[in-house]
């Protein structure tokens, strides 16, 4: 129970000590007295994800105690397959941190142990490792006791070290200690007595458990996020409806609703990020962190230096260079009372912290209730020159991950707003933010455009004042009649483009910018198209696998008897992001493809 300060079990099991590891580091930047134990056992401990906890607590002198409890076999593999270290506290030295070795059958020593470990942590010493000897009585679940100990019918034999079993049989702590307490002078009715109120303690807890009603099947749904419940299946057949009509659209066929500036006082796109995040560190205090590689200095692209101009480098955090415990120790941080933002530098890097965000930090809520106000910046996108590594668009990665809330802003008003509007979410975000917008090249973005805004800081801070929020809404940026485009991120600027090359031409389209990709706004895109009557959906991640089609498939769900011709789905090509201009500019979908595609739909 996380309201007891006790994590829940969470798998793969490296999670649990590696998010301990975060909810150390916030008690440690809040200055809050308090000791952290992180128990698994021997086969958790060969996880790079375990290594990578004990790395970060040892180079932050964290109050936390790593416990590897030595059960003689993990799963169905003996500690000779797991380490070839003489003992699993062995671990603990590489990473200098203090570990010794106990006999886990002996209560008085575990005890005894856990109390200097915890004096050790709360005096500042910082992290430790205890080696727990014992052995497992049982199999890896009880559904595989049959073939750990073997069958009563001797099929199968059961592989167990039956002379090592009867040896540490002969030491179960809980007769053990009976005894050394009765030697110890006390008396048989007084432990009787602690033994019949545990007994009626555990009886009463597991009546309760028994007693406990089943959920409504329709319960599922609730609170996947602070934002939204997931559909039903009963909402979801409901969608396949008559042809209905979208309405008016709600800006003038022809106009572009985005106002872009070259006075001096507007904000490139990477301004706008740099100015939101100043904006949070003046607005959170000592609770936001900004966590990740290279934060101190300057971070990628310069991004962190409004924040130390500002007074803020206190907020900024080093990590060491492993994303999966750039975003276990910020989920961790959060759980603990703070509100981190956390970066991973590009969008390629985040295959490595998929286990932490989606293992973990999505289902929290769901899970049992637990708030993780967290925000995830991950800058990507192509135009960059940055090749396979850098330039990935991950979004489809996460799309499929209910209880995370995905935004892609394609304006520095938008990334300025969603930005502010994220971190004041208690649900995990994850912020994807284009480099090709950045504004890298003298103010202009990787299409040689600018893109730069007079932003309004004023507008989100009120809204949010009210209980308002813009993620979850996509906005029409260009009124028109002919076709509709849904798109998202800088194909919003390609699309914009296209649209006034089509216009040209006698076609209007209209531009549904989704902001958000999680939750998806499928009504303003549903009204849209059913003005219409067409739908191109333009994404620059590659074509098969997008996210593209997903989004039309939804569209076309309650809007199918509007369309006067199949959906479209624009993406990349099918390869890697080249490094070689060439190469790059050939695979991202271009304006005149897009026109190539607006022309054929509605001439």
């Amino acid at each position: 129970n996380w309201h007891k300060r006790v994590l829940p079990p969470t798998a793969p099991l490296p999670i649990a000590s590696a998010t301990a590891t975060g909810v150390a580091l916030a008690a440690n930047r809040l200055a809050r007295p308090r000791f952290h134990l992180a128990p698994v056992g021997e086969g958790c401990s060969s996880s790079g994800e375990f290594w990578e906890a004990m790395n970060l607590a040892g180079a932050r002198g964290l109050p936390i105690s790593f416990m590897i409890q030595n059960n003689q076999i993990a799963l169905d593999t003996f500690t000779a397959g797991q380490s070839g270290a003489e003992t699993f506290g062995d671990k603990g030295h590489s990473m200098g941190i203090p570990s010794w070795s106990i006999d886990g059958s002996d209560p008085a020593e575990f005890h005894t142990s856990t109390a200097v470990a915890r004096e050790f942590a709360l005096e500042g010493g910082g992290p430790t490792l205890i080696h727990v000897e014992t052995m497992r009585g049982c199999g890896h679940a009880h559904h595989h006791d049959d073939l750990y100990l073997g069958a009563a019918s001797g099929n199968p034999p059961g592989y167990v070290d039956r002379e090592l079993l009867t040896y540490w049989s002969e030491k179960d702590p809980l007769p053990n200690h009976r005894d050394l307490l009765v030697r110890l002078g006390v008396s048989e009715s007084k432990l009787s007595k602690m033994e019949a109120e545990e007994e009626a303690l555990v009886d009463t807890a597991r009546k309760d458990m028994e007693d406990t009603a089943w959920p409504e099947g329709n319960s599922v749904t609730k609170r996947v996020t602070s934002l939204h419940d997931a559909s039903t299946h009963s909402e979801q057949f409901d969608r396949f409806g008559v042809s209905l009509s979208g309405g008016e659209s709600p800006v003038i066929i022809g106009e572009v609703d985005i106002e872009f500036s070259d006075a001096a006082n507007s904000w490139t796109y990477s301004k706008a990020i740099q100015n939101g995040m100043v904006s949070l560190a003046d607005k959170y205090g000592d609770s936001i962190i900004f966590m990740g590689e290279d934060m101190e200095v300057a971070g990628a692209f310069g991004m962190n230096l409004p924040l130390k101009a500002r007074g803020h480098s206190d907020k900024l955090l080093d990590m060491p260079l492993s994303e999966a415990i750039i975003i276990h120790s910020a989920t961790g941080a959060a759980l603990g009372g703070m509100r981190p933002l956390a970066e991973i530098q590009f969008g390629g890097f985040a295959a490595l912290a998929m286990n932490p965000l989606i293992n973990n930090a999505a289902q929290l809520r769901w899970r049992w209730g637990a708030e993780v106000p967290l925000t995830v910046r991950i800058p990507l996108g192509g135009k960059t020159r940055s090749g396979p590594f850098h330039a990935n668009m991950i979004e489809s990665w996460f799309a499929n991950d209910p209880g995370l809330v995905i935004v892609f802003p394609s304006t520095p008003q938008d990334a300025y707003d969603l930005l502010v509007e994220a971190h004041a979410l208690n649900d995990p975000v994850v912020y994807l933010e284009h480099i090709g917008l950045y504004g890298l090249r003298g103010g202009d973005t990787g299409w040689g455009h600018s893109i730069n805004q007079i932003v309004d800081t004023e507008s989100v801070h009120q809204r949010l004042a009210n209980d308002g929020n813009s993620i979850g809404k996509a906005r029409v940026v260009r009124g028109g009649k002919d076709v509709t485009i849904v798109t998202w991120g800088a194909m919003v600027h390609v699309a914009l483009e296209a649209a006034e090359a089509a216009a040209k031409r006698g076609i209007e389209p209209e531009i549904v910018d989704l902001r958000t990709i999680l939750p998806f706004d499928a009504k303003t895109c549903i009204e849209s198209v059913r003005r219409t009557g067409r739908l191109i959906v333009l994404q620059e991640a590659q074509y098969t696998g997008g996210l593209g089609h997903t989004v039309s498939s939804r569209i076309l769900e309650e809007a199918f008897w509007n369309l006067e011709n199949a959906p479209v789905v624009i993406g990349a090509l099918d390869t890697p992001v080249p490094f070689s201009p060439p190469l790059e500019d050939h695979t991202i979908p271009t304006s005149e493809l897009v026109v190539r595609h607006i022309r054929r739909m509605c001439d």
